[in-house]
């Protein structure tokens, strides 16, 4: 299984709670916040095949976007 990888690409995005989840090279997901509570959107591949990730370095990757985005 790949690690997840995160990012946040500029402080305005951060403001939206917006961190994109990059795995295998490949952007799987972002987080947005909705109603003051950090969503998750998993995005299909390209060639609409399932995404599937790890729980474990789902759940890292979760924890660390929450941490980042409160540092913006």
């Amino acid at each position: 299984m790949h690690d997840i990888r995160v990012s946040i690409v500029s402080p305005e995005a951060a403001h939206y709670g917006v961190a994109e989840l990059w795995a295998a090279g490949k952007l799987i997901g972002y987080t947005i916040l909705e109603d003051t509570d950090l969503m998750l959107r998993i995005e299909p591949g390209r060639d609409r095949t399932p995404v599937i990730v790890g729980a474990h370095s789902l759940a890292q990757a979760i924890g660390q976007a929450e941490h980042l985005l409160k540092r913006y």
